[in-house]
């Protein structure tokens, strides 16, 4: 147990590429790091083992650089980690999730990324370039996807500054499998400064102006992850469906998911040709 602590780093006045720090590292399971405070380490702390609760603590890991590099703050080594990370203040530094711990890296038939809960924090960044994440998921192995992962209720703000994402995948070493996503949820959140805002389930709206048989609807960039457009909770018709002549019908369409080449389109196709708008919920991952 890490409680009530405040770690101040001797590297202070060093750009953050130029730090070497870590405040802590933990190696065992069931670690509780509670209301603490730590400034300017290159990392706010590595955990290694299962089972953390990690609540109500305030890091921050930038520097006055406008446009300087970022690392991580808190670092995941564990890809299944069972962890909870609940009210803390996170500044300036990202949640990086990793299996860099496993001899083989690789997916195998082991667990992969799952089991982490992320709720009720506030993010912020100052003076960072577009491409900075909140969120990090880096495989150092190829094969793995997300089991079971929550962000929900957190406040995510750029300032001096707009970010594209508040979450990515470093590749470097391997991607994830986007076709095994499975039980990921991001919720309730709030974004600020940030251009392409993401959601799990996501409700959009397409509207076709020019009637056809064959709707084509966008899901990018609202999908976490940038992942495939994989299940359609449900859809309601929000303007009236009409021929190219203006007449109403009633017609009710089959939807195709994954579609196109990214798979991040759903298609929509009718029993004849009709133009008008729909509200959809889609998901990029398996919910069961």
């Amino acid at each position: 147990m890490i409680d009530r602590c405040q770690f101040n780093s001797s590297e202070q006045a060093l750009r953050v590429q130029d730090r070497t720090t870590i405040a802590f590292n933990t190696n065992a399971e069931d670690v509780k790091i509670r209301d603490n405070r730590c400034a300017l380490f290159k990392h706010f702390a590595v955990i290694g083992g299962g089972g953390s609760t990690i609540t109500a603590n305030h890091w921050f890991n930038g520097d006055s650089e406008t446009g300087g590099v970022r690392v991580a703050g808190l670092i995941f080594a564990t890809p299944n980690c069972r962890s909870v990370v609940t009210g803390n203040y996170i500044d300036n530094g990202w949640i990086e999730w990793t299996n860099e711990y496993e001899s083989t890296p690789e997916f195998a038939n082991q667990f992969s990324f799952g089991g982490l809960t992320i709720t009720g924090n506030h993010f912020i960044s100052i003076n960072v370039t577009s491409g900075f994440n909140f969120i990090r998921v880096k495989p150092y192995g190829p094969g793995h996807f997300v089991q079971g992962f929550a962000v929900v209720g957190n406040v995510f703000r750029a300032v001096n500054g707009k970010i594209d994402r508040i979450e990515g995948v470093d590749t470097t070493h391997a991607g994830l499998d986007l076709t095994r996503m499975r039980q990921v949820s991001f919720d309730s959140n709030a974004y600020n400064g940030v251009d392409e805002p993401v959601y799990n389930p996501a409700s959009l709206i397409h509207t076709q102006n020019t009637a056809s048989s064959s709707w084509v609807a966008r899901t990018d960039p609202y999908l976490p992850f940038k992942g495939h457009a994989r299940t359609v909770d449900g859809f309601a018709l929000v303007q009236a469906l009409r021929t190219g002549s203006g007449a109403t019908v009633s017609d009710v369409p089959w939807i195709e998911t994954s579609f196109n080449a990214d798979n991040r389109d759903i298609r929509l196709s009718f029993g004849q040709s009709v133009r008008g708008a729909v509200r959809f919920t889609v998901r990029m991952d398996n919910p069961v």
